[in-house]
Order: C-alpha cells, then sequence, then structure tokens
C-alpha cells in the first residue's frame, strides 16, 4: 500500500448511514432476549445506566458492550448481526468509491470487534477503536486521535492523505491533515478541502 496516497473513509454516517455501535448494541439486545441471556442482558442494562448516569467514560461502556459481544455470541451470530447492519446501511454512492479506490483505509471510532468483521474488499485496512492487536496510541480512535493511530499505523512512513471522506466535524484534524477532504451530507458529496 502506498502510504503517500492514501484514501481514508470514516464508517458511521459515510460509508453506512447509520452509527454501527447504536445498531449493533441493539441487535445484541435483541439477541440476548432470544436466547435468554439474563444474565449478560442485565449486565448490558446496568453498564448502560451507568453511562447515562455519566459515571463512566463513552469509551468504557463501548468496552463492555464489546466485551458482552464477544463473550456471548458465537462468531456465526457476531457476523450476522454485523453483516445485516452493513448491508441494511449502507451509502451505496460513497461505499462504490471505497471499493474503486486504491490505498483504502478505514478510520472509525467504532469498535474493532464490530468492524473486522464487516465485509469489505481485500487490502482494505481498517484503524478503529479498541483495536488492542495494533497497540495503536489512541484507544478510543476519535478526533486527533485518527491522525495519531493513522500514522502510527502506518509507523509514519511518508503518511500522506490524498482525499479524506467524512460526515462529521469530529474529523477536523484529519480534514486538516489531508490533501481533499469531503462531507457527506444526507448521501451527497461535498468538497470541503
Amino acid at each position: 500500500m502506498q502510504t503517500d496516497n492514501l484514501n481514508v473513509f470514516d464508517l458511521d454516517g459515510t460509508l453506512i448511514k447509520v452509527n454501527s455501535f447504536k445498531e449493533i448494541s441493539k441487535k445484541l439486545v435483541i439477541m440476548l432476549l432470544k436466547k435468554r441471556k439474563v444474565i449478560p442482558l442485565l449486565n448490558l442494562i446496568s453498564w448502560y445506566s451507568v453511562r447515562k448516569l455519566y459515571f463512566i467514560k463513552h469509551l468504557k461502556f463501548k468496552q463492555q458492550v464489546v466485551d458482552i459481544f464477544e463473550k456471548t455470541l458465537t462468531e456465526e451470530e457476531k457476523q450476522n448481526i454485523v453483516q445485516v447492519v452493513l448491508r441494511e446501511n449502507i451509502n451505496r454512492d460513497i461505499f462504490e468509491q471505497m471499493l474503486n479506490a486504491d490505498n483504502c483505509v478505514i478510520n472509525t471510532t467504532a469498535p474493532f470487534a464490530f468492524v473486522s468483521r464487516m465485509s469489505f474488499r481485500e487490502n482494505v485496512v481498517v484503524i478503529s477503536s479498541l483495536d488492542y492487536n495494533n497497540n495503536l496510541p489512541d484507544s478510543a480512535n476519535h478526533g486527533p486521535g485518527k491522525v495519531e493511530n493513522l500514522k502510527a499505523y502506518f509507523k509514519n512512513k511518508n503518511v500522506r492523505v490524498s482525499n479524506f471522506y467524512t460526515d462529521s466535524a469530529d474529523d477536523q484534524e484529519l480534514v486538516n491533515f489531508s490533501v481533499n477532504a469531503f462531507m457527506v451530507k444526507d448521501g451527497c458529496l461535498k468538497k470541503v478541502k
């Protein structure tokens, strides 16, 4: 992969039209109910309540949801939930651009446990939150952390983002780091840099 000519895509709101963490979490709750997994369901509800009361940060809550997802579902169930969320919410035009581009990176705050199970094409690099396999500097992969993690992933080897696609002002640091940047709004692209 040419690290000096990257095409970087955000996931939530960009490649797909929804927040994947919320959608997968909802499907996790439904699956736990169907399987009558009472203890994991109560744990999930407890963690959600603690988060809503602001006793823990969002990243801690996200980690707990991922832990429940990983420990209570079969691999087939995990794959099915993630693929349904991807398939039902694809932003077709942006997704096609990603499929046709070279040197693609998906850089997202969605958990690695979810994104790594989504079907993209071969040679698409995924940089996401809670990715303990790559030992990246910002486990949340949010805001300036997206730039830090991108550089760290490629070991600072002439990293240059030619095109960046996002839907969020939270990605301003990555917009600034990119040569060209595009904002997705209502499924349409608008060049912002």
